[in-house]
């Protein structure tokens, strides 16, 4: 059984990034590493081949600083001996450097403490991959002259609001192989694209005044590099820099528009803890014994969806299951968390096909999650408030009480404080500590208008993370005080 693959086909001569392996290569490789750990004893084996050809610009005070390239690959064996487990890491892509991995994962097996958790590696199903595109040649073919030139794009409109820049633009190309001795094999290619812009000006302030540049916050980012818009994400940072000396704000709950960066900030939190397995398992998730319990408002729908091409989306998971979309919230109902085969089988039930490389001490988790859109614009929700805040992002978030989706973080790149039913002015920088439930629970409205948010490069498994959301509006958001 195979997986997706590039609609390309192989390798491709391209002249910005190309695939390290291409399909024929990589299930060869993997298939290579299964057979000498099968001949040095083990029971089961399984590879996870990831790789990846990517670019970086980056860009401070309107300047590049920094232009830079790597392509890498990762060999994840994966050995069983009865219940023994072990896993060997390497990132030569030779057949004999994939012989060596597999007899080190089978030594390694043979040596490990039994699994009591461990029921063997998934076989192949009867489910198909989902035939979607997730390599376009418009990302591929990027070549650093035109992130270069992108970054340029930025910095003139930025100028010309007086204005200096800061962020990033990068480009890659990735592919992830998964192949195991019960005959599963499976290839994705994968393309993405991101960029950031933070617009900082001088405010005019009385003189002595110590206060801050203000700053405004924007990304961009899709597989396909044409949908990726670097003016209209500028403009949006620069909207959010205002001139204006920043307002204080006293402690208390407020009601506030949560933007997307915002929300999806605390998805993820979600996600990690919440909807995952491994937590549920253990009763360390606030969602333990709920399922089936009515917990938010009728609005709030949320999925994991990796058929939806406007976000992140992936054929399969690290195991090589096929994966479908999942509904975790309907309608404000508890319906479901993330499986792997691992928690599955402890349970009785089918993965939900959210398996990370292994060895994966947190559990499956959800990385395609979207958040159900409702009727209103911005402007309608900023319409409904009569005191309250605008929350562009959050800035060094932290998990306070896991049980209770407890957060606490601060407020960056454009807090405005709302009057009326009108954004009126900014406000300096503030804490908060709130639970993820309960900014569910006391959502008002959800904006009509969703986007792709991405952490960007070099935060874990970029091809497969994204979370494609709208606004929210909440009452009784609790500041603590000013982050200034």
């Amino acid at each position: 059984m195979s997986g997706p693959q590039a609609r390309d086909g192989g390798a491709l001569p391209l002249s910005g990034h190309t695939l390290v392996l291409g399909r024929e290569r990589a299930l060869e490789l993997a298939a290579e590493a299964i057979r000498s750990a099968l001949a040095a004893g083990a029971d089961e084996a399984e590879v996870v081949l990831m790789t990846e050809d990517s670019g970086l610009t980056r860009y401070a005070a309107n300047q590049i600083h920094q232009h830079v390239a790597e392509r890498n690959i990762e060999v994840r064996v994966r050995a069983a001996v009865g219940s023994r487990v072990a896993v060997a890491v390497g990132n030569q892509p030779t057949a004999d450097a994939a012989r060596k991995l597999g007899e080190r994962a089978a030594a390694m097996a043979t040596r490990s403490p039994e699994d009591p958790y461990f029921f063997g590696l998934p076989a192949p199903s009867d489910a198909q991959y989902l035939d979607q595109n997730t390599f376009y040649t418009s990302t591929a073919e990027l070549e650093p002259a035109d992130r270069a030139a992108t970054v340029l794009e930025i910095v003139n409109l930025l100028r010309g609001a007086g204005a200096q820049g800061f962020g990033a633009v990068t480009s890659a190309v990735s592919e992830l192989t998964v192949v195991n001795s019960h005959g599963l094999r499976a290839y994705q290619a994968f393309t993405d694209a991101w960029l950031s812009v933070v617009a900082q000006r001088e405010r005019v302030t009385p003189r002595g005044a110590a206060v801050r540049p203000a700053s405004g916050f924007a990304t961009s980012c899709h597989r396909d590099w044409i949908e990726v818009d670097a003016e209209a994400a500028t403009l949006r940072a620069l909207a959010k820099a205002s001139l204006e000396p920043p307002r204080h704000v006293p402690p208390g709950r407020y009601t506030v528009i949560l933007e997307e960066e915002a929300v999806a900030e605390m998805l993820g939190f979600l996600a990690y803890g919440a909807l995952n397995g491994l937590e549920y398992l253990e009763g360390k998730s606030p969602f333990a014994g709920r399922l089936g319990e009515r917990a938010y408002p009728s609005w709030i729908t949320l999925r994991d969806d990796p058929t939806d091409a406007r976000g992140a989306n992936v054929s399969m998971d690290f195991e090589g299951v096929p994966k479908a979309p999942l509904t975790l919230i309907r309608e404000g109902t508890l319906e479901q968390v993330a499986w792997d085969s691992t928690t599955a089988r402890r349970l009785g039930i089918k993965t939900t096909g959210h398996a990370l490389p292994a060895p994966n001490p947190h559990g499956p988790m959800p990385l395609n999650l979207v958040l159900s859109p409702g009727a209103h614009t911005k402007s309608e929700l900023v319409a409904q408030v009569e005191r309250g805040l605008l929350i562009t992002r959050f800035h060094y978030v932290n998990e306070v009480d896991p049980a209770k989706t407890l957060l606490t973080g601060m407020t960056r790149d454009g807090t405005f404080l709302i009057e009326d039913g009108h954004v009126t002015a900014p406000v300096q920088d503030l804490r908060w500590v709130e639970s993820i439930e309960g900014v569910l629970e006391r959502t008002r409205a959800v904006g009509d208008t969703m986007r792709l948010i991405s952490e960007g490069p070099g935060y874990g498994i970029r091809f497969l993370m994204g979370s494609l959301v709208p606004a929210l509006l909440v009452d009784d958001f609790e500041i603590t005080g000013s982050a200034e």
